[in-house]
């Protein structure tokens, strides 16, 4: 269970000492003995898909996990992939491990080692990092397999800081000019942008044949807030005051969060993108898993 407690964030010395240590973490609880006697490099995991040569299934895995996963040697893994991290404004929130745009900037890291690991090229870009309200430049890593440009990669995610300005995920022309057709693409972030921004990058991804995972991202007091007597809210996007009566918005708020999810989710059906949702206090298993059950399909 990879959870970012804050005991562990303390302790770990520095961004990419954390990330090396949650990836190995991952690899062990799938592959806890080195597979021996081929002459081939193991590279990684895949689930097993039928018409796969069953000497290739990891039994031993099977009988821990009760699923059936195929092993991957280096030669048989080459593709491009590109994780694309929400930096805009509302993803700054919550305390240590739990914030929204460390737990991203984490996830996307150990991503791109995992890809790293399976011989793979993998890609970045912040989203909401160019465009009118925005502060920084636009971020771009381009895929590589080359150690110095990961250890670049490492090194900026390490540092980074969400856009204050930015809301929304901002001007992405120049991602799309970037990648490559038959690859895929990993969303990551909290929903909160508008609608048809999120639509347009989605269908541009998925009309240059791209299999499109979102990693909805929420922090726990999103999912289930304290409401209270007279409250205040604050849009962490464009710092608008609303006051409210907590006892009021309680009985409404699950009935508009779930409308938000179906949006999100409905988005992602139509446009044949898969979506997984999580909270920041949940580990980071369940979008690791998810990413390797997607590449096994392409």
């Amino acid at each position: 269970m990879l959870t970012l407690d804050p005991k562990l964030l303390q302790t770990a010395g520095s961004f990419d000492l954390l990330v090396e240590s949650l990836m190995e973490g991952f690899i062990q609880g799938l592959h806890r003995s080195p597979f021996k006697g081929s002459a081939q490099e193991f590279a990684s995991y895949r689930p097993y898909q039928p018409g796969d040569p069953v000497k290739l299934v990891d039994w031993k895995l099977w009988a821990r996990s009760d699923a059936l996963f195929v092993r991957e040697f280096e030669e048989e893994t080459n593709f491009r992939g590109y994780v694309f991290l929400d930096g805009s404004r509302s993803m700054d929130f919550g305390d240590d491990g739990e914030n929204k745009f460390l737990y991203g900037r984490i996830l996307t890291a150990v991503l791109c080692l995992l890809m790293a690991r399976q011989k793979d090229a993998p890609g970045f870009g912040l989203l909401g990092g160019e465009g009118a309200e925005s502060l920084s430049p636009q971020v771009w890593h381009s895929p590589s397999t080359r150690r110095d440009r990961m250890d670049h990669l490492m090194y900026t995610l390490g540092d980074m800081e969400a856009v204050v300005k930015a809301h929304g995920i901002g001007e992405v022309s120049g991602f799309l000019e970037e990648v490559r057709s038959r690859s895929l693409a990993i969303v990551i972030s909290d929903g909160f942008f508008p609608v048809e921004q999120g639509r347009d990058f989605i269908e541009q991804l998925r009309m240059r044949d791209m299999e499109v995972i979102f990693f909805h991202l929420l922090h726990r007091e999103e999912v289930e807030p304290s409401f209270d007597g007279d409250m205040l809210l604050v849009d962490s996007e464009t710092d608008e005051e609303l006051p409210v009566d907590g006892d009021a918005l309680r009985k409404t708020y699950e009935e508009k969060l779930s409308s938000f999810y179906e949006s999100l989710e409905g988005l992602c059906a139509e446009l044949g993108a898969d979506y997984c949702r999580f909270v920041t206090d949940e580990p980071l298993d369940q979008a690791l898993q998810a990413y390797l059950q997607k590449r096994g399909t392409i």
